[in-house]
């Protein structure tokens, strides 16, 4: 009798596990980055406090988040969790990247600086001006590449390369394909560290934002253009704009639930990256702002800088 009622537990459990609705939430960049683990936890704690869904975590990198944007605004019961460079990329590449108004927000979940190394140099003034350096950035027409175009006020000397992703760019840095490197704190830190096993430590130059953090000293405190003042990274979940609201303000109440759990402010914090909480009712506010305010930015943007 007790084997039976285990089985019976069993079967029972497995059809609850089924009968829930898949929800994929797309990340746009490399799953191997650490700004991944953000909705990557966020789908694990939602998957605990609810039976309805069963949110899973999936990523389609390229073409600075594009491959993600338009498989979302293509694919029924998908999320699309990305970053400031999802305004940002379509304001640059209004024809070979997606419609900002094809999708609406769904939730902010938090703000994080970005990082600005160097395994090569060791102080901004041993970065030459006279010979052309490079600096590695995760695409272009995103916010790490936006940041290396700040560069050039002050180094007209930059090429930048991009890669798919921080974290595929970072390893380059590292390896001595390129000198600097845009990215997170995290990043930098796992190869900064005393008992890293790399022969090439990561030296950090300075960071984005007005605050120093785990002592580094913002770009802006060091001559840097102020525009670093405002460009630390937003990032978010949103959804096609024809989701139906009922459904739309559900998600968004599971996920905000979800984001008070330790793990996932765990999570955030590895990056340094802070919380940020917006209420329902002016998540339309919220994308409606930050759409004008990259787009202003972006505007510095040419497509043939390097």
């Amino acid at each position: 009798m007790k084997k039976l009622f285990t089985a019976l537990v069993l079967v029972s459990a497995a059809l609850s596990a089924s009968a829930r609705e898949t929800i994929q939430i797309i990340y746009g960049f490399s799953a191997a980055d650490n700004s991944a683990n953000y909705s990557r936890t966020l789908a694990e704690e939602a998957n605990k406090i609810q039976d309805k869904y069963n949110f899973i975590f999936d990523a389609k990198p390229g073409a600075g988040g594009t491959v993600a944007a338009r498989y979302v605004a293509n694919t029924p019961n998908t999320i699309l969790s990305t970053s400031s460079a999802f305004f940002i990329r379509a304001s640059v590449f209004p024809n070979e990247s997606y419609n900002l108004s094809d999708f609406t927000t769904l939730m902010s979940e938090c703000t994080a600086p970005m990082v600005i190394t160097s395994s090569k140099y060791k102080r901004w003034k041993e970065v030459p001006r006279d010979i052309p350096w490079n600096i590695g950035t995760s695409g272009l027409g995103v916010t790490t590449h936006l940041a290396a175009i700040q560069l050039k006020k002050k180094f007209d000397n930059i090429e930048v390369v991009p890669f798919k992703a921080t974290s595929e760019s970072i390893i380059s840095m590292v390896g001595g394909q390129t000198d600097l490197h845009i990215g997170f704190i995290s990043e930098a830190e796992q190869w900064s560290k005393e008992n890293t096993k790399a022969d090439r430590k990561v030296s950090v130059l300075g960071i984005t934002g007005t605050k120093v953090i785990n002592g580094y000293t913002p770009l802006v405190k060091q001559g840097f253009d102020h525009s670093f003042a405002d460009m630390n990274v937003g990032h978010h979940l949103l959804v096609p704009e024809t989701i139906e609201d009922s459904k739309r303000k559900e998600f968004f109440e599971i996920f905000a639930k979800a984001a008070k759990t330790e793990s996932v402010r765990t999570a955030y914090a590895v990056d340094y990256c802070e919380p940020q909480t917006v209420e329902y009712k002016n998540l339309n506010k919220f994308f409606d702002f930050h759409t004008t305010y990259w787009k202003k930015l972006a505007s510095q943007v040419k497509l043939d800088s390097k």
